[in-house]
């Protein structure tokens, strides 16, 4: 039976950017201990989005129907559905945790591997919990800032967990197929970098602040909010 659907809508990064850039709000500056090796990652992925990511969702979005980008679109967030059991049951929110589970069977079944979204239409939604949120909520530090090339910006307890939990998912897809674990890994990786084309709208100046520091004080506000928002309690 399906899990009801009730509180608070679910938290999402980029709408918190969104909003944060909208509200005009000061960018404050931020401890960067590892700022030598970030700044050059920074370069790499704005160079990766200017270069690849731009022009490639240009001629696509200009030639590809809108139902094969809704397919692609609801394909990757299937993928990405089993991270938001482990970060929901960090966060201690069983009752989440179970809406994803859910969610990934029914769309990986009944949705075709994902290209069809039925679980949403049953009124199955889900709270997108990062690892650093579920870090915060266990009570857990979640470390130095660190951007990743094709990431972005993180946390280096974050960026181990995600490692070890793609390290896990391609180990689990290898017994049905290498060739399935290594496809699933290189979309994860490319709508990894797809996810970086906010860096392009961050402001030339800032009001006096670069966009490597705007990107990075985005980040820890978001993670200062996300730690912040109120999570349901287990049941």
């Amino acid at each position: 039976m399906a899990a009801p659907v009730d509180g608070p809508a679910p938290f999402s990064r980029r709408q918190f950017y969104e909003a944060l850039r909208e509200s005009g709000e000061a960018v404050s500056i931020e401890e960067d201990s590892l700022e030598a090796f970030n700044r050059r990652v920074f370069g790499f992925n704005r160079f990766v989005v200017d270069t690849v990511v731009n022009p490639t969702a240009d001629v696509l979005g200009e030639w590809l129907p809108g139902p094969v980008k809704t397919a692609g679109h609801n394909v990757y967030s299937n993928l990405i559905e089993p991270e938001f059991i482990v970060t929901n049951l960090m966060a201690d929110d069983h009752r989440q945790a179970l809406i994803s589970t859910q969610r990934f069977l029914i769309n990986s079944t009944v949705g075709l591997g994902g290209i069809f979204d039925p679980a949403s239409q049953l009124g199955l939604r889900r709270r997108e919990v990062e690892f650093a949120e579920g870090l915060c909520a266990a009570g857990l530090s979640p470390g130095s800032y660190v951007v990743l090339p094709l990431i972005g910006p993180t946390n280096t307890t974050s960026a181990g967990l995600v490692a070890g939990f793609f390290a896990v998912e391609w180990w689990l897809l290898s017994w049905i197929s290498p060739a399935v674990a290594t496809a699933d890994l290189v979309i994860d990786l490319s709508a990894s970098a797809a996810s970086l084309r906010y860096a392009r709208d961050l402001p030339a100046d800032g009001g006096g602040v670069e966009p490597y520091q705007a990107q990075r004080a985005d980040y820890h506000d978001y993670i200062r909010k996300g730690c912040a928002v109120p999570r349901a309690p287990a049941r």
